[in-house]
Order: C-alpha cells, then structure tokens, then sequence
C-alpha cells in the first residue's frame, strides 16, 4: 500500500509541474500574468496538500484538477497561419504522375550566416525509376544522448532530396526544451537540397557535427521509405500537427510514420544512439566495427570545403558503406 501511495504521489506532484509549465505556456503565452496564475496553481495544490484529509482524497483532488486542464489543454488546434521564420513559412507537398516525382518547396537557402541569407524555394522533379538508396544524416548539437535525423534519398546523378522533422518556427524563435513539452509550435516536415540541410549545421552552426551513413537496403527499401515519408508530408501540408518534445519530435514521429513496420526502441527516444540503433539492427554498412564506422562517417570537414557543383559526390567520397563514384552514377 505505500509503494502505490509513493507512486501515485510521484505522478500527481509530476502533472502538477507539468499544469504549473501549460499554464504559463499556454494559458497565457508566456507573459506575467500567466506567471501569476501558474504560481496560484501551485498556491492551490498547496493548499490542498495541507488542508484537506485523508491523503487519498488529496491525490484524488489534485489529479482531477490536471485532468480538468488536461481536457481544455487538448482543445487547442495547432495552425498553418502564423509569423514565420522564412526558412520555415513554406510547406513542401509532392506529387506523382507515372514514373515523375514532383516537389514543390523545396529549400535551397544560401547562407551567409544563419542572421544572413537568401531564402529560396523550388519547384524539382525526380524520376523514381532512378532512386537508388537512402542515406541517413545523424547530427550532433552538443550532447551525445540526443540526435537529429536526416533522411536523404540518392536519385543518382548528383540528385539527392532531404527530409528533417523540424519545429516550425516563427520569427525570432529558437528551440527550447521546455516549451517543446506544451502546445507553443507546430511540427513540419522541412523539404530540402541537401547542401542547405547540412551546411546550414556544419558551417553556420557552432558545436554541430553530422555524420553520413548509407542503408543498406538498397532501391526496392528506399522507394517504400519514399513513399512514407511523402504521404507523412503531404498530411502535414494538408493538416497542421503540434510539435511536442517527447510525443511528436523529430525521432517518435517517424516510430508512428513506420508503425507496424518498425519495432520499438527505447533509442527513438533517447535517440543519441540512433545511428548504433540502426547498425545493431543490420540496416548500415556492417564491414567494420560501430565505432570506427562512426569515426570515419564525420563529413563536417569534407561538407565545408566541398563545392557547390560536386557537393553530393565530395561529401560521399570515400565514406564506408556507399559505392564507388564510378558505380554511384551508373
């Protein structure tokens, strides 16, 4: 009976800070009087905590108010129409005729600095007959226990589109943590060439290494691949999805666009051990051991002083697991 008492206690005080953080978020957007009215939530709790007997009825309390801002926090509808940053405002659809594959907003910004560049977005059209593979970009930011991933797919011929689960950002936003826990942004799928994608970390960008890896499935995997993360774009051209930390970030959402396809792995969510994830799994090159795949896929030297022409050759040249250039291009 006390270990389900602590337990309880446990999750109760937990949704109590995370209403505290919903009501300073959400109710009232970050300004003081949502400060002021999160500091009377905890007031409240306190109050009930000290005033009302028997234990059992405080919990039962405090855990009906959190469902109470549960069930209105639900309520809130996440929007395509708001302030935002450039290299975000634009949502990318595809669409099929046949054997072509056409991309609309595509990025390909020119940076001069991430406060300093030309935002451009394409229009682009694939042959899916010419696929090949996919590659998988994993980015580092600073700890290794996170990760972001890239999914890039290789048309041949220097052709390669770039796919990131992102916040969707407004003007003057960066990410945070905490605010990723409420309902503060959306989620996008950031369409991409992928020299935008990867310069955009490795040369703008402090203390963010990208390492470059080739599944090794081949074109039949790729193409399936293809397929889900098209239709998972094309959802959220047509309907907006809120971004959560947790729940619906840039690794747990492609758990639910592969769901049934893919097994859980408590590495999705603490997915700094993505790459290892995938190696263990058989899905990268397998001639060497982990670690020195891992040493000799860093591309951030080779992506900065690649040039613009050869960018997608120069950055895979060499790298374990990706075939020759003689091969790539067949």
């Amino acid at each position: 009976m006390f270990i389900l008492q602590m337990l309880l206690t446990i999750i109760c005080a937990v949704f109590s800070l995370w209403v505290f953080g919903g009501i300073y978020y959400d109710v009232e957007q970050r300004g003081r009087r949502g400060l002021a009215l999160a500091i009377l939530w905890l007031v409240v709790i306190t109050l009930v905590l000290f005033l009302v007997r028997p234990y059992w009825l405080v919990l039962a309390i405090v855990f009906a108010l959190c469902l109470l801002f549960l069930a209105w926090w639900l309520t809130q509808k996440p929007s395509h129409d708001r302030n935002w940053d450039p290299n975000f405002a634009q949502l990318p659809r595809f669409t099929i005729d046949r054997d072509t594959l056409t991309a609309t907003n595509v990025r390909n910004t020119e940076y001069r600095s991430l406060e300093d560049y030309d935002v451009r977005y394409e229009t682009r059209t694939y042959s899916l007959s010419d696929l090949k593979a996919v590659d998988i970009g994993i980015l580092y930011w600073g700890s290794p226990w996170m990760c972001h991933p890239l999914a890039i797919f290789d048309f041949g011929n220097d052709q390669h589109l770039c796919f990131s689960i992102e916040v969707r950002y407004r003007r003057g936003e960066v990410y945070d943590i905490v605010r990723g826990l409420y309902r503060q942004n959306e989620i996008m799928m950031v369409v991409s060439d992928e020299r935008d994608a990867i310069l955009r970390r490795t040369k703008y960008s402090e203390r963010q290494d990208i390492y470059l890896y080739r599944m090794q499935q081949g074109p039949e995997f790729a193409r399936e691949l293809l397929d889900t993360w098209i239709k998972a774009t094309n959802r959220l051209y047509d309907e907006p999805r809120w971004y959560n930390a947790v729940t619906w970030n840039c690794t747990t959402t492609i758990y639910w666009m592969r769901r049934g396809q893919i097994r859980w792995d408590w590495r999705m969510l603490f997915n700094g051990a993505l790459d290892k994830m995938l190696y263990d799994w058989g899905r990268l090159y397998q001639g060497m051991p982990f670690d020195e795949l891992k040493q000799a896929s860093l591309i951030n030297d080779r992506a900065n002083a690649a040039s613009e022409e050869g960018f997608s050759r120069e950055i895979r040249e060499g790298l374990p697991g990706f075939p020759e250039p003689s091969t790539a291009t067949e």
